[in-house]
């Protein structure tokens, strides 16, 4: 059984003509029916005993109605998925996760303030925040760096200390060059083995520091910096090491 991990799905609500209200072609060819390829190669690739880590931007809606489509179609794909809430995701404010939950597919469980056991590991994680280094950071950003860094404290209560630990967050945690940030720091106590994150695109990833960082592996794992389709993060209570595994040995 084997852990997965995608970030960035950014599926639309339809307009009338059902079409998407908001399509990611606008960004480049590269997005040209991009959630019908990531559904063809999630269900080709993903057993039913396996699990998905979705680290953020899963839908551009503003409203929890106009996600449920969204959120209906990914829960008939196969596997366990764990979502992580991003800076896009309006259908889900911190204060309506219960809301939110009482309408998911079965297969569908939410990373906020709390943990789970998969597969030999902790997930841990949340939305996290600009860092000090970010394109995006200011000083104004100082306020909700503090509430993310709280509410990974939360999840690492939850987490079994005998396991290690996948993070799962959808800003980046660190940037190359960048300054240190408190999520390193919590990685360090809570055992991390992995983190993946999502957010960047394009000629951006390339600020994301992926690898081997201090004893954490990085995983940037946003859609487009994929090839739009899930990648394999972990099996059996081992970090895989980046390179898809043969087939073969993605089946229990």
């Amino acid at each position: 059984m084997t852990i997965w991990a995608i970030a960035d799905i950014h599926a639309s609500p339809l307009d009338e003509s059902g079409r998407p209200q908001k399509p990611m072609s606008i960004f480049g060819p590269q997005w040209n029916d991009h959630v019908e390829r990531i559904e063809a190669a999630w269900t080709r690739l993903v057993h039913e005993s396996d699990t998905v880590i979705v680290a953020g931007d899963t839908d551009w809606a503003m409203h929890l109605e106009e996600a449920r489509s969204t959120l209906e179609r990914i829960g008939e794909w196969p596997g366990r998925k764990i979502l992580v809430r991003g800076n896009h995701d309006y259908w889900w404010s911190s204060g309506s996760t219960n809301k939110v939950r009482a309408v998911l597919p079965e297969s569908i469980t939410l990373l906020h303030n709390n943990a789970f056991q998969v597969e030999g590991f902790n997930v841990i994680g949340g939305k996290g925040s600009p860092v000090p280094g970010a394109p995006e950071w200011t000083p104004v950003e100082e306020k909700l760096l503090h509430r993310e860094t709280e509410r990974f404290k939360l999840s690492m209560a939850h987490r079994d200390s005998a396991l290690p630990s996948i993070a799962a967050m959808h800003y980046p945690p660190i940037f190359r060059g960048g300054e240190a940030s408190p999520y390193i720091e919590l990685f360090a106590q809570a055992g991390v083995a992995l983190c993946v994150y999502g957010h960047l695109h394009g000629g951006s990833a390339r600020t994301g520091v992926i690898g081997d960082h201090s004893g954490v592996i990085y995983r940037l794992v946003a859609a487009d910096n994929i090839d739009f389709a899930p990648v394999p993060v972990a099996r059996n209570g081992t970090v895989l090491d980046g390179v898809p595994p043969p087939p073969e040995q993605l089946t229990e």
